[in-house]
């Protein structure tokens, strides 16, 4: 089946999208004849205002030459998708020292969306599409951020195996609960039922790249674990997928560009992706990245709020900091902590404001909710207050996961399939009913490692 007819929704293709890394990839060989050929390929361009004010930018003085832009991650499984961006992350161009940096925002960030009040930051994205998402990086870290890509998680699936698949280590735990994953597309989205036969460090098509970076509730390779595993995962793939573009024999170029293109969706330009393709060009050039929160600096990755359910907090102020040493002064989340230390201290007690009262939620979370009565997340919706507009605080309702619905993981309906392979462990995929969802085997505290199953902080691309 080909990827065309994998995504076709009512006889019209979604805007599903691809990863900005490769996008900017095809710009730098526009001298190798492929200008024209782009550009017979029809991409869905969002123009966003580039007002500063729109887009929450206070910072003017950003170095010349490093241009940043922000990476939604959508997991769009049904026509009823909401427009949650399941990953956040904002990948920097940087001419003025040779090197592109990747940084991922944890998906549950506690933080305050204009208009909306205290929101995961996963929401804004749905409440306002990438106009506001754009403007809630800003505002929140202090960047200066003008631009965005989409990237439908499935139907990047195709770009990959394009490419000729991403290299990951995976355990038997890893293997197993992929192999869910891929039941569940299949399910859902009539992809193929290509599982994952063997633990270790192996070649990964498409559907099993995409099914690995949905892994959530086991640990990785190194022990990382929950949404800071799959945030690793995720960077794995994006960082794979951009050294097999840019080591692509050139006959390939044509069947990148026509993978990619009808799945974008991006207020970049074509002059734009020339642009940034220039940086690419460049010899010597270096791959980095880095994850907000880092470790160390969370104060509670399982805060309670009152109608988010659990969240990640920690305090913005100090990621900010961390993020424009990193960005615009090419300082490590590592050596800005050694110089500076780390702020762990609260930020949410004293401040008011309105809120929505309710975290938007996705189609298997709102099962939930029926079930349940309203309740999301282990905690009551908190609705606004009459009469001033202003709000409380969000409340703490535990230290612990709120046990949320982990409907990334779910197994679906039963469809007659055959089951994934058993690949010899007894762990279990997470259940849906299990506000856990499943524990690693590693039995390591969740949120060790920002990048264990990454390269080290400096790679050479070229």
């Amino acid at each position: 089946m080909g990827i065309k007819k994998i995504f076709m929704r009512g006889g019209r293709l979604r805007p599903c999208v691809v990863p900005l890394a490769a996008l900017v990839v095809l710009g730098a060989f526009a001298d190798a004849g492929v200008t024209q050929l782009i550009a017979t390929f029809r991409y869905d361009r969002k123009d966003i205002s580039q007002d500063p004010v729109d887009l929450g930018i206070a910072k003017m003085d950003v170095p010349e030459g490093i241009t940043s832009i922000a990476l939604f991650g959508i997991d769009a499984r049904n026509d009823n998708f909401r427009g949650l961006s399941d990953s956040i992350m904002i990948i920097t161009a940087d001419a003025e020292h040779n090197s592109i940096k990747l940084v991922s925002v944890m998906r549950d960030s506690l933080v305050k969306v204009d208009g909306y009040g205290y929101q995961k930051i996963n929401a804004a994205y749905n409440l306002g599409g990438a106009q506001l998402a754009v403007k809630t990086l800003n505002q929140t870290f202090d960047l200066d951020i003008r631009n965005y890509a989409t990237v439908d998680f499935v139907s990047m699936a195709g770009i990959i195996d394009v490419v000729g698949g991403i290299e990951a280590e995976l355990t038997k735990a890893e293997v197993k609960n992929a192999n869910v994953q891929i039941k569940t597309m299949n399910q859902e989205r009539k992809t193929p039922l290509d599982y994952i036969e063997k633990e270790g460090l192996q070649t990964l098509s498409g559907i099993q790249a995409v099914a690995f970076s949905r892994v959530r509730y086991v640990a990785t390779v190194n022990g990382t674990q929950d949404d800071f595993g799959r945030t690793e995962r995720q960077r794995l793939v994006m960082y794979q997928l951009f050294q097999k573009a840019l080591a692509m024999d050139i006959s390939k170029y044509p069947a990148m560009i026509k993978a990619i293109m009808p799945y974008m969706e991006t207020s970049l330009s074509y002059n734009d992706i020339f642009k940034l393709a220039g940086i690419l060009t460049s010899s010597g050039l270096s791959f980095r990245q880095e994850r907000i929160p880092v470790d160390g600096a969370v104060i509670n990755e399982g805060l309670n709020v009152k109608g988010l359910g659990s969240c990640v907090y920690y305090n913005l102020d100090y990621a900010a900091k961390l993020l424009n040493a990193f960005i615009y002064e090419d300082v490590s989340f590592e050596d800005y902590m050694a110089q500076n230390g780390v702020d762990r201290s609260g930020w949410y007690a004293g401040a008011t404001g309105e809120t929505s009262g309710k975290q938007p939620v996705s189609e298997a979370e709102e099962e939930e909710e029926i079930e349940t009565g309203g309740v999301s997340g282990g905690s009551e919706t908190q609705a606004p207050s009459a009469g001033t507009g202003e709000e409380d605080p969000p409340e703490e309702s535990g230290n612990t996961s709120s046990g949320e619905k982990p409907g990334d993981e779910s197994t679906g309906g039963q469809t007659g399939e055959e089951d994934p392979p058993d690949e010899g462990t007894t762990e279990d995929p997470p259940d849906t009913n299990d506000p856990e969802g499943g524990e690693s085997d590693s039995g390591e505290e969740s949120g060790g490692g920002s990048g264990s199953i990454l390269p080290p902080p400096v790679i050479s691309i070229l």
